[in-house]
C-alpha cells in the first residue's frame, strides 16, 4: 500500500537526518526521485523552491511529495513520517541533554557532523541546480539571488517569492 510506504520511507529519513532539515533534502531526493520515482527530479525541484515558501520550508517538501504521490491522504501519511520521529526522540531526550552538553563528546559530535551536512548540502545544490539552470534565465535569477543573499539583508522569503514572479513571467513570454 503506498500510504504505508510513503509513511515508512519519511520515517526512515527523519531518522537518518542528522542535522536538520537540510541534511534531511540530500536524503529525500534519493528517496522520492532516484529510488521509488515518485516525483521527477524537476517536481522535486519545484517542491524544495515551493518549501521555501512556507514555515518549515525543507521537511514541507515531504508533503508535496505525498501529495503527488497519493493525493492528500499521501501528503498525511508522508509528513506525519517524517515529523513523527523527530518530535519523539526530541522529546524523549531533552531532559537528558542537559547533563552531555559540556561533554567533548558531544562537542565533536557537532564538529564532525557540521562538515557531513555541507557536504551533502553541495550535492543536493548540483542536483538540483542541474535542472534549475538549465537556461540563462533561471541561472541569471539563481546568480541575482546569490547576490541578493550575500550581500544585503534580503529575507530568504523575498528572494525566493522574487525568484518565484520572475520564474512565472518567463515560464508565460515562453509559453507565447
Amino acid at each position: 500500500m503506498i500510504l504505508l510506504e510513503l509513511f515508512w520511507r519519511f520515517l526512515l529519513v527523519s531518522l537518518l537526518a542528522f542535522g536538520g532539515g537540510q541534511a534531511a533534502l540530500t536524503l529525500v531526493e534519493r528517496v522520492a526521485v532516484a529510488d521509488a520515482r515518485w516525483i521527477s527530479e524537476q517536481d522535486f525541484a519545484a517542491a524544495v523552491g515551493f518549501g521555501y515558501l512556507t514555515p518549515g520550508p525543507v521537511l514541507i517538501t515531504a508533503a508535496f511529495i505525498g501529495y503527488r504521490t497519493a493525493g492528500p491522504l499521501g501528503a498525511l501519511a508522508a509528513t506525519v513520517g517524517i515529523f513523527l520521529m523527530p518530535w519523539f526522540l526530541a522529546a524523549a531526550a531533552a531532559w537528558q541533554l542537559r547533563r552531555f552538553i559540556g561533554s567533548p563528546l558531544l562537542r565533536g559530535f557537532g564538529r564532525g557532523a557540521a562538515p557531513a551536512v555541507v557536504g551533502l548540502l553541495a550535492v543536493t545544490a548540483a542536483n538540483i541546480g542541474r535542472h534549475a539552470l538549465a537556461s540563462w534565465p533561471y541561472a541569471a535569477i539563481a546568480l541575482f539571488a546569490l547576490l541578493l543573499a550575500l550581500k544585503t539583508k534580503t529575507h530568504p522569503v523575498l528572494i525566493t517569492a522574487g525568484g518565484t514572479l520572475l520564474g512565472a513571467v518567463i515560464g508565460l513570454l515562453a509559453a507565447s
